[in-house]
């Protein structure tokens, strides 16, 4: 499953850079961060740094949508249909080897369905401020310190408005 999560990133990831318009630009990184959080969470098999990498990137998105809707509202969006059969071609590729390949291994984590319910709170609760996760936190920290200073600076009010309305 995370093969075909990481090919998936892959093809958003290519996508993004043959794309214009900055309305499919924010919905491929809405995409993109989905993904990722969604492999975080099968990789270190807690929710909390995925939950928090979700909210942080959509409440970013939101304020960035906002901004370039008013500034980019007319603007069309023409797919590229030449560029888009090659990229569905790999992507099924891609998932018919993870496929293959998940059939033919047992998965890792049927042993987690013998654990109770305790058991599970707490190995999740140790691992979550584990030494290899600290540097994610520490990464998770300076990202929001980034955000919180890009955002206060754009939506500055001692420069009028961000769109002047003529």
């Amino acid at each position: 499953m995370t093969l075909l999560l990481s090919s998936l990133s892959l093809v958003i990831s290519v996508v993004f850079l043959l794309t214009i318009s900055p309305l499919f630009l924010s919905l491929l990184i809405i995409l993109q961060t989905i993904t990722l959080a969604i492999i975080i969470n099968m990789i270190t098999m807690t929710s909390w740094f995925s939950f928090m990498l979700i909210m942080i990137y959509l409440s970013g998105m939101m304020v960035i949508f906002i901004y370039v809707s008013s500034m980019a509202s007319n603007e069309l969006f023409f797919p590229n249909n030449y560029l888009l059969v090659p990229l569905f071609i790999a992507f099924a590729v891609a998932a018919s080897l993870t496929s293959s390949h998940m059939l033919n291994n047992p998965s890792d984590y049927t042993n987690e369905l013998n654990m109770t319910l305790t058991k599970i709170t707490i190995f999740k609760t140790m691992k979550m401020y584990s030494k290899p996760l600290f540097i994610m936190t520490i990464l998770l920290i300076v990202y929001l310190l980034l955000a919180m200073i890009m955002v206060s600076k754009n939506s500055s009010f001692s420069y009028g408005p961000l769109r002047s309305f003529k």
